[in-house]
């Protein structure tokens, strides 16, 4: 199986990639819409509450995922049958591919959460004047 099979078999890798998804849909929107509006201001602000949270959970679940192969590679090394080498190689590096996605993912996302702040503190200074 190569890597890229590897990696949309991975259920963990999935989650990540639909929350980042739905992230980064979520910050374009909120960028490119240009209401300084008290509405837009106020959704723009409640959404600046609760995104961090959302692009903090990547690393996160990369980093579950990365457990999950672990033990699974821990209980396979248990019940024997496989050359002990190949077994921890191939494994190990289909663990940590799910933190390097999560790591990888929030990155934009961090980008584009900066320049919504940016947007936001812009327009609430032009609207205090």
């Amino acid at each position: 199986m190569n890597p890229i099979q590897q990696a949309l078999s991975n259920p963990i890798i999935w989650l990540i990639l639909g929350l980042a998804l739905l992230c980064y849909s979520i910050l374009l929107g909120l960028i490119i819409v240009r209401e300084s509006t008290p509405a837009g201001l106020s959704k723009t602000s409640s959404w600046l509450h609760t995104l961090p949270a959302m692009l903090s959970a990547l690393p996160l679940l990369g980093l579950l995922g990365t457990i999950i192969g672990l033990l699974q590679t821990f209980s396979q090394m248990a019940r024997g049958g496989m050359d002990i080498q190949e077994l921890l190689s191939r494994s190990i590096a289909d663990a940590m591919l799910t933190t390097q996605v999560g790591l990888l993912m929030v990155i934009p996302g961090w980008v584009m959460l900066s320049a919504l702040q940016r947007k936001q503190q812009r327009l609430e200074m032009r609207n205090a004047q």
